[in-house]
């Protein structure tokens, strides 16, 4: 158990009207986009701390330990904004500590960069630093500012152990050296341990006393490396836990903002939970963050809030686990997307992979047009039940973000199309794939001169001739396709309901029999729709449908998109399609933008449109 705040509540304190966080959880994640107001929510929890007399949030405090219990007089204490709290003043004058830190607060700012270490010289008369007390105002300082005296502290302890083993096998001449290693360990151990589970490709080295330097680690094949020659990110991360081992802090209240700086996603996570097993795992550790990777990889634990300075709420800082009640399709079809709710823009969900060419257009558009949208690729959406519950959830704001949704035509019939775009917030695109935007005759010759292909053979019109002869190729696959995507959209079977009161009580052969029934119905219903009659009828329609566009030249919108420009990448350029696509992309822009005018229009529908 440990002393942690089990509330937070801030009113008029800008941009924050008014937050009210309840959690008495390890872990709590604060996001929000910039301007949102983290930094500002952390400065007056760390401020109410620093002057307990004028406090500038209101808190309560969780006494989890018998100390607390006894000093408070009480298993709680109330910290109210504007009053003196003489109960946390005196709390905090006892919070000195030799070798260890219980029950205090600790910060670590988002300013993490730290100078060259000013080593001080170590003699005899150096006193052991756990036997200097330090008050708990030590953590709330800079982390650049304690780091110089923490690396001089930890060399310090160094020697003196040395000095401790060589007094002990004089005083006990019949234990061996080993005994007095083991009686007095390694002070530096620790941190080596924590270097390799953060860094588990490094090795961080032991230090000599008498040479006083940077710390050095080494890689499997390496010389013993600077400290400094760490990355960016790696270093802060060593530094931020270091800091926070270095007086084995426990029963604490760890506040750190912005994690994520200048860290990969897998280092991130390392981190994160490299803290919670800090002190045992007793401490409650509260991050300030916007990082869309972090949010969405503890989403599941139910104690994220996003604050959202717009809000109109009575609470600005909502939980994203409530998702789950009022948009449980969006939440489950992005799935791993869903810290970008942090980044305070328009949503723009768009089917295809991260790396897809769906995500590479549309960004370009955004990046060079409509900025204050965030594209957030989900896959696919499997059918049109989940279709529609995604499309009828995106007229509610989640945190006064907008959403919105873009997918290809695919085979979705005009019908299907007209009655999803009557939700404002969705659109499908007016041609078959997003590669059919990457069938511009022109574009592509200017494609083929940026290759130094034969300026003969790079005529547009000789590029658009190839085009069509692969597009007339590709007739009957069209038609394939439409028809496999009409059935995986309308032939998805109905999941067999049981009613929830009643699933404890009925017998299994009952459970069979109602999930048979319900099973039978559906393939029924699919015969009737996707019997030899009715395919027959959709072969015909679409064969025909895609035919006439070859003849009315307008296939370059029916037809799939994506198999014809990776056939022509293939027999014209012989090049990978990716290659291809992102030469295309960047000529696109600069020679011809109107071929993504009906994209671009989509966007600008989109931007008229107010929470």
């Amino acid at each position: 158990m440990k002393m942690r705040i089990d509330r937070i509540s801030l009113k008029d304190f800008p941009p924050i009207k008014n937050i009210d966080i309840q959690t008495s959880s390890n872990l709590v994640i604060i996001a929000g986009a910039n301007g949102s107001g983290k930094t500002r929510l952390k400065e007056a929890i760390v401020y109410s701390f620093v002057k307990p007399n004028e406090p500038q949030v209101s808190l309560s405090l969780k006494t989890t330990r018998t100390e607390e219990e006894i000093d408070w007089r009480a298993n709680s204490l109330q910290v109210v904004a504007g009053n003196d709290c003489p109960e946390l003043r005196k709390y905090l004058s006892t919070r000195t500590g030799n070798n260890s830190f219980l029950g205090t607060l600790v910060q670590v700012e988002s300013n993490r960069k730290i100078g060259t270490v000013q080593f001080q010289s170590i003699t005899s008369t150096t006193p052991d630093p756990d036997e200097q007390g330090l008050d708990h105002s030590w953590h709330l300082d800079t982390i650049a500012n304690r780091w110089n005296k923490l690396v001089n502290n930890i060399f310090a302890k160094s020697a003196i152990r040395n000095e401790k083993i060589a007094r002990f096998t004089k005083e006990n001449p019949d234990k061996t050296g080993a005994d007095a290693h083991e009686a007095i360990p390694d002070p530096f151990l620790p941190y080596q341990k924590l270097f390799n589970s953060l860094l588990p490709d490094k090795m961080l080295e032991p230090i000599d006393t008498r040479f006083l330097r940077d710390f050095e680690y080494r890689t499997a094949s390496s010389q013993p490396l600077s400290f400094g020659s760490l990355s960016s990110g790696e270093r802060e991360v060593v530094t931020m836990v270091f800091d926070l081992a270095y007086k084995k802090i426990a029963h604490s209240i760890i506040l750190i903002d912005e994690p994520e700086l200048h860290l990969h996603p897998s280092l991130t996570f390392r981190f994160v939970e490299t803290l919670k097993g800090l002190g045992g795992g007793t401490n409650q550790i509260i991050l300030f963050t916007h990082s869309a990777d972090l949010i969405s990889t503890y989403y599941s634990t139910g104690n994220v809030f996003v604050l959202n300075s717009e809000s109109t709420e009575t609470n600005q800082a909502l939980k994203l686990s409530t998702l789950d009640e009022n948009h449980s399709t969006v939440a489950r079809v992005i799935s791993s997307s869903l810290g970008m709710f942090a980044t305070g823009k328009k949503l723009v969900f768009v089917e295809g992979r991260n790396d897809s060419a769906d995500r590479l257009i549309f960004n370009n558009i955004v990046q060079n047009s409509f900025p204050h949208f965030q594209i957030v690729p989900i896959g696919s959406v499997g059918n049109i039940t989940m279709l529609r519950s995604v499309v009828d959830e995106l007229t509610n704001t989640i945190f006064g973000i907008d959403l919105f949704f873009i997918r290809d035509r695919d085979g979705l019939s005009d019908k299907i199309v007209s009655s999803l775009e009557t939700n404002s917030h969705f659109r499908c695109l007016p041609r078959r794939h997003i590669e059919n935007y990457l069938l511009d005759p022109e574009i592509l010759s200017a494609v083929a001169n940026n290759l130094n292909i034969d300026p003969k053979k790079a005529e547009s019109s000789k590029i658009e001739g190839l085009l069509f002869e692969i597009a007339s190729q590709n007739l009957m696959r069209g038609v394939l396709w439409n028809i496999r995507e009409y059935i995986r959209i309308e032939g998805i079977l109905s999941q067999p309901e049981i009613n929830k009161s009643e699933i404890d009580q009925i017998p299994y052969e009952q459970l069979a029999e109602n999930i048979a029934k319900q099973l039978e119905k559906s393939l029924n219903d699919a015969s009737k729709k996707f019997n030899t009659k009715t395919i027959q009828e959709l072969i015909l329609e679409e064969h025909k449908k895609l035919k006439d566009s070859l003849s009315s030249n307008n296939w370059g919108k029916l037809l799939p998109g994506k198999p014809i420009f990776n056939r022509f990448c293939s027999d014209f350029f012989h090049k990978k399609p990716e290659i291809i696509r992102e030469l295309y992309m960047n000529l696109a822009f600069s020679i011809k933008p109107e071929v993504f005018q009906d994209i671009s229009e989509i966007f600008q529908s989109f931007s008229t449109l107010e929470s």
